[in-house]
């Protein structure tokens, strides 16, 4: 699930809101007092409300924050995340014409909603008489929108009464408000009618004009597409290896390309390993130079050169005689060398 931070009720953090805890002490208190329940009843209530509390924070984890752990009756508040795996269209009804926006109308594309808030308080009588009272929050929306959804929310605990609804309530809101709503492909906005006769109270948060819904919306979309980045699996485009991407830093000024920070010890080391093999090659350039003007032995193969001029050799390996020209041994110099056998002394250049 995502992170609950940046959401649109709070100035992007998580902690519950005190208004909304308040309206449901308010609305339970306006119920004219709890039922006369048995002690029997109150007990089974009690620990069906237990277990369901338990249920939930393992379920929803960071996402629910439970108004103080010990408090009677129960209160917690959960931000619901809207299922959109495609991403979403966002289309905004601007109130004033913009030179950009030449129809009032901003269109843009979300991949992560800012999450809803739905509260509530089990009343002693939950589940097996009454529902939990429960506020939601979503500030883009307009109103009559999240009264439509409260009133869905009073649907599904009517169509099972006395049993545990809180989850059933955060699994439609997941997966089902957007095509409720008619949302299916793309969410309008426009702005609230602050003047609408019938106000349900369990609607809390204050009433944004169209450009802060939009603003919040961009900016928490921003942060999560961020946030997912960080925690997502990446491939190296230098060593094709994947890294989590808080393990990359920038390279080259540009945030699309990455280096992981091996590749950054690897490229390194690459660089010295340049600088070395230059140094090799160049060692094996003046080596191979050397040994071209090197004449093997003909008996061992070993390498070995002239003195000066002279085409006769001597192998300190195997210590033969050899003629530099010919390469054949030579076991008599006089006989050899000559009129009528290979010169004794010519220069390399001149053999070639």
């Amino acid at each position: 699930m995502e992170s609950p931070r940046g959401g649109v009720d709070g100035e992007g953090d998580h902690s519950p809101s005190p208004e909304a805890a308040r309206m449901l002490h308010e609305m339970a208190l306006r119920k004219g007092g709890e039922l006369d329940l048995t002690d029997e009843q109150l007990r089974s209530n009690d620990q069906l409300q237990q277990d369901e509390m338990l249920a939930l924070e393992a379920i929803y984890g960071e996402n629910l924050e439970v108004f103080g752990e010990t408090s009677v009756p129960r209160s917690f508040q959960i931000h619901v995340h809207c299922e959109i795996p495609d991403g979403i269209s966002v289309s905004a009804e601007l109130l004033q014409g913009v030179d950009d926006y030449p129809n009032n109308w901003l269109t843009f594309s979300v991949e992560h909603l800012a999450p809803i808030s739905l509260t509530c308080l089990m009343p002693p009588s939950y589940p097996s008489h009454q529902p939990p009272y429960f506020t939601l929050g979503i500030q883009w929306l307009d109103r009559a929108k999240v009264f439509s959804l409260c009133h869905m929310l009073d649907s599904i605990w009517a169509q099972q009464p006395g049993q545990e609804v809180v989850f059933e309530w955060v699994q439609w809101l997941q997966s089902s408000m957007l095509s409720h709503l008619g949302f299916d492909g793309r969410i309008i906005i426009r702005q609230s009618d602050r003047m609408m006769d019938h106000v349900d109270v369990r609607a809390v948060g204050d009433i944004l004009s169209v450009e802060e819904i939009v603003e919040r919306l961009i900016s928490y979309n921003e942060e999560q597409c961020h946030e997912t980045f960080l925690r997502g699996i990446h491939v190296c485009t230098i060593c094709l290896h994947e890294y989590t991407a808080v393990l990359w830093i920038p390279i080259l000024n540009q945030c699309s390309l990455f280096e992981s920070e091996q590749c950054k010890i690897d490229r390194e080391k690459l660089r010295v390993n340049v600088e070395v093999n230059d140094v090799v090659k160049k060692m094996q350039k003046d080596l191979r130079l050397t040994l071209s003007r090197a004449h093997p032995c003909s008996n061992c193969h070993q390498p070995n050169f002239k003195v000066g001029n002279n085409n006769h050799i001597f192998c300190g390996t195997c210590q033969v005689h050899y003629c530099a020209l010919c390469q054949k041994r030579v076991y008599k110099s006089t006989e050899h060398y000559g009129p009528r056998g290979c010169k004794q002394h010519t220069s390399d250049l001149e053999f070639a």
